[in-house]
């Protein structure tokens, strides 16, 4: 047992470096592969007493790695395509046509503060007047006028457009 367990650590000890370089041109993302690499050596550990028989222990830890990446890959494409589903979906219900554009406003909302971000909701998205969005807040129409402005200020610095653009069909009421 002790023999076999110096002869894992020195397998991993040896094998991680190599592997790390195989998985960075695999993958195309150093920090990745370094990711990889160590779950396909921790999935090498727990089938040792097969591994080791292989002809190339290496060869099968980089198998599992690349299995892994190609997983990982499937898995952010999957993300991916509902994420811009769930945009282009907001898009129409913001008025928007341009998914690109869809993207970017909610990425600008995300870099506001939760109070902005609330403001813009409640007014835009929701239709609230000052007054309404208020009393959602707990606050007076004039803090909720004022917030609001600051937060299309803001969304203007982000977007680089007219925040007025996020939805023609916006009320405002004072």
């Amino acid at each position: 047992m002790v023999r076999h367990r110096q002869e894992l650590e020195e397998f991993c000890s040896a094998a991680y470096p190599r592997l790390v370089r195989a998985l960075a041109l695999h993958c195309g993302d150093r920090h990745l592969a370094e990711d990889l690499a160590q779950e396909a050596l921790i999935r090498a550990c727990r089938h040792w007493r097969r591994v080791r028989t292989l002809q190339s222990p290496i060869g099968w830890a980089y198998r599992a790695g690349a299995n892994l990446s190609t997983s990982q890959a499937r898995r952010r494409a999957a993300e991916d395509r509902a994420l811009r589903r769930v945009a282009d979906q907001q898009g129409r219900e913001w008025g928007l046509r341009d998914l690109d554009l869809t993207m970017d406003v909610a990425d600008a909302l995300s870099q506001l503060s939760d109070s902005h971000r609330a403001v813009v909701l409640l007014r835009y998205q929701l239709g609230l007047s000052a007054t309404e969005a208020a009393e959602t807040l707990n606050s007076t129409p004039a803090a909720v006028r004022a917030l609001t402005h600051r937060a299309l200020v803001a969304l203007r610095v982000h977007l680089d457009f007219d925040a007025e653009d996020l939805q023609p069909e916006a009320r405002h009421v004072p």
